[in-house]
């Protein structure tokens, strides 16, 4: 899940890899934007709900990842 994540803030969101998991979406750049944006990525990618509270400020990818996957959420092939 922390690849899949990666690839996303890169692809979309122009972060420069490496995503290190303990880093949080404001410190990778992401404002309030761009988490919405984020989210409704993730949400059509995965096809889960993704709540405003899982994607604040402080969220670190690595806790990002233990969520949707407790969620279930399963990478796209």
């Amino acid at each position: 899940m922390h690849a899949f994540l990666s690839d996303v803030l890169a692809r979309n969101f122009q972060v420069q890899p490496p995503v290190e998991p303990d880093a949080t979406l404001e410190e990778l750049g992401l404002d309030s934007l761009a988490r919405a944006e984020f989210g409704a990525e993730l949400q059509d990618s995965l096809r889960i709900e993704v709540g405003e509270d899982e994607l604040a400020s402080t969220t670190t990818v690595a806790q990002l990842a233990a969520t949707l996957e407790a969620k279930g959420a399963a990478v796209p092939r």
